[in-house]
């Protein structure tokens, strides 16, 4: 059989081809390039979250550049200035940045359980009428009963809404000390302050090196459970819509790996962080809950009482759904944004 003639026609065509292949070999091997999201967050927290992103983040096309802040303030302050696309943010200060129009947006939620009530060894807290007697019975003897925390934190507003419960003025009834929250468990052993309102890592330090024993948790019921969450600036989730898409999708798939796991999270975080075990685990078996869904009915409620204690001049409960997508995160999971809007 005659082999077919090969002309410059074939040879065009058989070139052509070729480059057709070549050009599809090139294209199916072809990365985008990453999109640098710059997170802002506090100095040694979400452990877990940090160990798994570089697992996730290539997935959307993302490079995560982690950078932290001594404090949440810091974070909402770089936020507003464009130094960062999306941060970790407490209800107070969601309700702050309204306040002082700042246009962010809150994305999605994190979680809660940050709030302790430790007290020194000796002092009697046993539950809150022994307590509510101790503070009045101090206040009588001229050494009203001292609480470090920091000034204008959210735990700070806590314990006075709390105190307040109970019938106590916070501010006129104790002496509130601005203690950082690093220094709380030196400050509780050294006697320098009875109790102090402190973040549940640096709770779990006192407790567990025998200076403080737990006066309360304040998280759940009418405590409340939703403290953290994710915002970005309004004109991202306008400007780059996807881009935002792409950093919801990652978080929420990075939080599904472990937020209803907790021997998966204390394996997460003891990779992270350089706290004892015991430190570790008492923090995420005892005081810490994840959830990417935001109970919205407890940021309305943090509006209500920020007013009440004066922190802001209006009560901006109203204006926090004006401040809420969850769109974003409704696309990720496959949920209503409804049902994201309660845990």
């Amino acid at each position: 059989m005659t082999p077919p003639r090969m002309t410059r026609r074939t040879l065009w065509l058989s070139s052509l081809s070729l480059a057709a292949i070549g050009a599809g070999a090139l294209a199916a091997t072809y990365v985008r390039r990453e999109d640098t999201v710059r997170y802002g967050t506090v100095i040694g927290t979400l452990g877990a979250l940090r160990t798994v992103l570089p697992s996730v983040e290539k997935k959307y096309g993302l490079k995560y550049d982690m950078k932290d802040f001594r404090d949440a303030t810091s974070t909402l302050l770089a936020l507003d200035q464009g130094e960062l696309d999306v941060i970790n943010t407490t209800s107070q200060h969601l309700v702050r940045a309204i306040s002082e129009g700042i246009d962010i947006v809150w994305i999605s939620g994190w979680g809660g359980g940050y709030n302790v009530l430790v007290a020194r060894k000796g002092f009697d807290a046993a539950d809150d009428a022994a307590l509510t007697v101790a503070i009045l019975a101090r206040k009588q003897q001229g050494k009203p009963v001292t609480i470090g925390v920091p000034t204008g934190s959210m735990q700070h507003a806590k314990l006075l809404i709390y105190l307040k419960s109970l019938g106590i003025d916070g501010e006129r009834d104790t002496q509130i000390l601005n203690v950082p929250f690093p220094n709380h468990p030196r400050a509780l052993e050294a006697g320098e302050v009875d109790m102090a309102m402190t973040l549940s890592v640096f709770g779990a330090i006192a407790i567990d090196k025998g200076d403080a024993k737990l006066v309360r948790h304040l998280f759940g019921d009418e405590r409340g459970k939703q403290e953290i969450g994710f915002i970005v600036n309004r004109r991202l989730t306008r400007d780059k819509p996807e881009l935002v898409q792409h950093i919801v999708s990652s978080l929420a798939e990075a939080m599904d790996m472990f937020m209803s796991n907790t021997d998966l999270r204390i394996e997460l975080e003891r990779k992270y962080s350089r706290l004892p075990d015991a430190v570790v685990a008492m923090q995420e078996r005892e005081f810490l809950k994840y959830d990417y869904r935001t109970n919205v009915a407890d940021l309305k409620a943090m509006a209500k009482e920020l007013r009440d204690l004066g922190w802001v001049k209006e009560d901006y409960s109203d204006r926090i759904d004006k401040h809420l997508d969850l769109t974003f995160l409704a696309k990720a999971t496959g949920r209503s944004p409804a049902q994201l809007s309660t845990w």
